[in-house]
C-alpha cells in the first residue's frame, strides 16, 4: 500500500485524491477489494484524513460488505447517524454494527428516525453478544441487574453470566464487574479474587476509560480478601491449639 504525489494522468485507472496518487502493491486499484484496502489503510494510518471515506465509498458502491461495515462505523463514531443506520443495518451480521444499532435504540436517535425502545435495544444487544461483542454483554448484564429486560432466573445470575462471557474475551471491565458480583451478591471472595487479579494483570485495563478506578479498587479488594484470609487462618490455628471448650480453664 503506498501513496505518492501524482503529476500526470496515465490512463483511466489513475486514482488521484487531492493531488496524491494511491496504489496497491505498486499498481493503481481496479477492484472493490483494492479500493477497500486503500480506505482501510487510510483509516488506520490517519495520514490522509478524508481519503478513507472516498475510497471506501467506491468499494461500497461495488457491493464490498467490509467497506459498508467500516463506513457505518465511521459514520456512527463521527455522529452522522442518518447515514450510519442503513449501513449498520446492511452489516447487522457484524457484532460492532449490531451493538451500534442497539445503542441507538437504547437511547433513541431522532436524527436517524429511531425511537427509544428497550425491547429493540435488547434484541440488538443479544444479537451483538451472540456474535461475540463483549461491550454488548456488559450492557446486557446491567440491564438484567436493573430488571429492565425479561428475566427467567435471579437478575444476578443473568448478569454474572454476561460479565463472565465478556471476561473470557479478555475485557477488563467484564472481569471487574464479575469480581464485584461474586464479592457483593454471592459473598464468594475466592472467585472474586481471581477476577480482580485477572483485571489487574490485564494489559488492556490501563487503556480502558475506567482503568485507574478498576486497578485501584481491585487492588484494595485483593488486600481486604488477603487480610480476611490471613485472619481466618489465624483463627483456625487458635482453635486447633486451644480448643474453645477448654478456654474457660485458663481465663
Amino acid at each position: 500500500m503506498s501513496a505518492g504525489a501524482g503529476h500526470d494522468a496515465r490512463g483511466s485507472d489513475m486514482v488521484l485524491w487531492q493531488g496524491t496518487n494511491f496504489t496497491v502493491d505498486g499498481h493503481e486499484p481496479t477492484s472493490a477489494e483494492e479500493y477497500y484496502r486503500i480506505g482501510l489503510h487510510s483509516w488506520n494510518s490517519g495520514q490522509h484524513p478524508g481519503a478513507e471515506v472516498y475510497f471506501l465509498e467506491i468499494a461500497a458502491a461495488r457491493g464490498h460488505s467490509a467497506a459498508i461495515e467500516l463506513l457505518g462505523h465511521i459514520d456512527y463514531i463521527q455522529g452522522r447517524y442518518a447515514s450510519a443506520v442503513p449501513r449498520l443495518r446492511h452489516s447487522s451480521g457484524s457484532p460492532r454494527s449490531a451493538f451500534y444499532l442497539a445503542s441507538l435504540y437504547h437511547h433513541g436517535c431522532p436524527q436517524a428516525g429511531i425511537v427509544e425502545s428497550l425491547d429493540e435495544a435488547a434484541r440488538w444487544y443479544h444479537a451483538s453478544a451472540e456474535l461475540g461483542e463483549p461491550e454488548a454483554m456488559i450492557v446486557l448484564g446491567d440491564l438484567y441487574l436493573e430488571r429492565l429486560i425479561p428475566i427467567t432466573r435471579a437478575p444476578a445470575e443473568h448478569a454474572l453470566e454476561q460479565f463472565l462471557a465478556a471476561a473470557t474475551r479478555n475485557h477488563p471491565y467484564g472481569q471487574y464487574r464479575a469480581a464485584e458480583i461474586y464479592r457483593t451478591l454471592y459473598q464468594d471472595n475466592e472467585r472474586a479474587a481471581v477476577m480482580y487479579q485477572t483485571c489487574v494483570d490485564n494489559p488492556l485495563t490501563a487503556r480502558h476509560a475506567l482503568g485507574s478506578m478498576m486497578t485501584l479498587q481491585s487492588q484494595a479488594q485483593l488486600r481486604e480478601i488477603a487480610a480476611a484470609r490471613a485472619a481466618r487462618r489465624l483463627q483456625q490455628r487458635q482453635d486447633a491449639v486451644n480448643p474453645a471448650q477448654r478456654r474457660g480453664d485458663y481465663y
